[in-house]
Protein backbone atom coordinates (compact mmCIF):
# COMPACT_ATOMS: atom_id res chain seq x y z
CA UNK A 1 0.00 0.00 0.00
CA UNK A 2 1.29 3.75 -0.80
CA UNK A 3 1.07 6.45 1.07
CA UNK A 4 1.15 10.14 1.09
CA UNK A 5 1.86 12.80 3.35
CA UNK A 6 -0.95 15.52 4.15
CA UNK A 7 0.09 18.98 3.11
CA UNK A 8 -1.81 20.57 5.34
CA UNK A 9 -1.90 18.63 8.45
CA UNK A 10 1.45 16.63 8.54
CA UNK A 11 -0.64 13.51 9.06
CA UNK A 12 0.54 10.33 7.01
CA UNK A 13 -2.64 8.84 4.89
CA UNK A 14 -3.27 5.71 2.00
CA UNK A 15 -2.65 7.26 -1.72
CA UNK A 16 -6.26 8.32 -3.25
CA UNK A 17 -7.65 8.99 -0.10
CA UNK A 18 -8.69 12.72 1.65
CA UNK A 19 -7.55 13.56 4.93
CA UNK A 20 -9.69 14.25 7.38
CA UNK A 21 -8.37 17.81 8.16
CA UNK A 22 -9.83 18.76 4.87
CA UNK A 23 -13.21 17.49 5.39
CA UNK A 24 -13.04 19.47 8.98
CA UNK A 25 -12.20 22.52 7.51
CA UNK A 26 -14.72 22.94 4.83
CA UNK A 27 -17.37 21.86 7.80
CA UNK A 28 -15.39 24.97 9.74
CA UNK A 29 -15.54 27.37 6.50
CA UNK A 30 -19.33 26.21 6.23
CA UNK A 31 -20.19 27.27 9.72
CA UNK A 32 -18.20 30.54 10.65
CA UNK A 33 -17.79 31.72 6.72
CA UNK A 34 -20.07 31.22 4.21
CA UNK A 35 -23.30 32.65 3.62
CA UNK A 36 -26.10 30.21 5.34
CA UNK A 37 -28.06 30.68 1.94
CA UNK A 38 -25.20 29.40 -0.42
CA UNK A 39 -24.06 26.62 1.87
CA UNK A 40 -27.91 25.51 1.92
CA UNK A 41 -27.29 25.67 -1.82
CA UNK A 42 -24.15 23.66 -1.75
CA UNK A 43 -25.14 20.85 0.31
CA UNK A 44 -28.78 21.03 -2.22
CA UNK A 45 -29.45 17.19 -3.62
CA UNK A 46 -30.11 19.45 -6.97
CA UNK A 47 -26.12 20.68 -6.69
CA UNK A 48 -24.76 17.50 -6.05
CA UNK A 49 -26.69 16.02 -9.20
CA UNK A 50 -25.65 18.58 -11.02
CA UNK A 51 -21.39 18.79 -9.91
CA UNK A 52 -21.38 15.29 -10.47
CA UNK A 53 -23.15 15.55 -14.16
CA UNK A 54 -20.74 18.63 -14.83
CA UNK A 55 -17.45 16.07 -13.92
CA UNK A 56 -19.05 13.83 -16.25
CA UNK A 57 -19.06 16.25 -19.28
CA UNK A 58 -15.44 17.08 -18.70
CA UNK A 59 -14.70 13.64 -17.95
CA UNK A 60 -12.80 14.49 -14.64
CA UNK A 61 -10.28 16.44 -16.19
CA UNK A 62 -9.55 20.93 -15.56
CA UNK A 63 -10.48 21.92 -18.74
CA UNK A 64 -8.86 25.30 -17.92
CA UNK A 65 -5.47 23.34 -17.98
CA UNK A 66 -6.37 21.56 -20.54
CA UNK A 67 -7.31 23.99 -22.98
CA UNK A 68 -4.59 26.45 -22.29
CA UNK A 69 -1.92 24.94 -20.76
CA UNK A 70 -2.31 21.02 -22.64
CA UNK A 71 -1.77 19.19 -19.64
CA UNK A 72 -3.71 16.85 -17.83
CA UNK A 73 -4.69 17.78 -14.74
CA UNK A 74 -7.69 15.67 -12.56
CA UNK A 75 -10.26 18.40 -11.69
CA UNK A 76 -11.83 18.27 -7.99
CA UNK A 77 -14.94 21.06 -8.27
CA UNK A 78 -17.71 22.66 -10.05
CA UNK A 79 -16.73 26.56 -10.71
CA UNK A 80 -19.58 28.74 -11.15
CA UNK A 81 -18.62 31.20 -13.74
CA UNK A 82 -21.47 33.96 -13.11
CA UNK A 83 -20.91 33.70 -9.59
CA UNK A 84 -23.88 32.63 -7.29
CA UNK A 85 -24.43 35.68 -5.52
CA UNK A 86 -24.17 37.56 -8.93
CA UNK A 87 -26.38 35.70 -10.65
CA UNK A 88 -28.80 33.21 -9.09
CA UNK A 89 -31.02 32.39 -12.04
CA UNK A 90 -27.36 30.77 -13.05
CA UNK A 91 -26.97 28.29 -10.13
CA UNK A 92 -28.18 25.17 -11.63
CA UNK A 93 -27.56 26.45 -15.13
CA UNK A 94 -24.46 23.47 -16.36
CA UNK A 95 -23.83 25.83 -18.80
CA UNK A 96 -22.09 28.22 -16.53
CA UNK A 97 -20.04 25.65 -15.00
CA UNK A 98 -16.99 24.54 -15.51
CA UNK A 99 -14.83 21.76 -14.21
CA UNK A 100 -11.63 22.45 -12.65
CA UNK A 101 -8.53 21.97 -9.81
CA UNK A 102 -8.58 23.65 -6.52
CA UNK A 103 -5.36 24.95 -8.43
CA UNK A 104 -7.00 26.66 -10.95
CA UNK A 105 -10.05 28.11 -8.63
CA UNK A 106 -7.65 30.22 -6.67
CA UNK A 107 -6.20 31.62 -10.20
CA UNK A 108 -9.57 32.44 -11.48
CA UNK A 109 -10.71 33.86 -8.29
CA UNK A 110 -7.74 36.05 -8.33
CA UNK A 111 -8.82 37.40 -11.82
CA UNK A 112 -12.31 37.68 -10.62
CA UNK A 113 -10.75 40.05 -7.98
CA UNK A 114 -8.19 42.09 -9.50
CA UNK A 115 -10.44 44.47 -11.32
CA UNK A 116 -13.96 44.12 -13.29
CA UNK A 117 -12.02 43.83 -16.66
CA UNK A 118 -10.07 41.38 -15.78
CA UNK A 119 -13.18 39.26 -14.48
CA UNK A 120 -14.98 39.47 -17.40
CA UNK A 121 -12.24 38.52 -19.44
CA UNK A 122 -11.57 35.25 -17.54
CA UNK A 123 -15.67 34.63 -17.88
CA UNK A 124 -15.66 35.16 -21.59
CA UNK A 125 -12.29 32.44 -21.85
CA UNK A 126 -14.24 29.93 -19.15
CA UNK A 127 -17.09 30.49 -21.20
CA UNK A 128 -15.65 29.57 -24.70
CA UNK A 129 -13.54 26.58 -23.15
CA UNK A 130 -17.10 25.25 -22.47
CA UNK A 131 -18.35 25.25 -25.46
CA UNK A 132 -15.40 23.62 -27.05
CA UNK A 133 -15.39 20.69 -24.39
CA UNK A 134 -18.61 20.62 -23.60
Amino acid sequence: MLYKICGRCGKKIKQGEQCQCKKKRHKVYDREKRNKESAAFYHSKAWKELTKLCKLKANGLDLYELEINHRVVKGTLSHHIEELQNNKDRALDISNLIWISDKTHALIHKEYNKDEQSKRKMQRLLFSIIEKYL
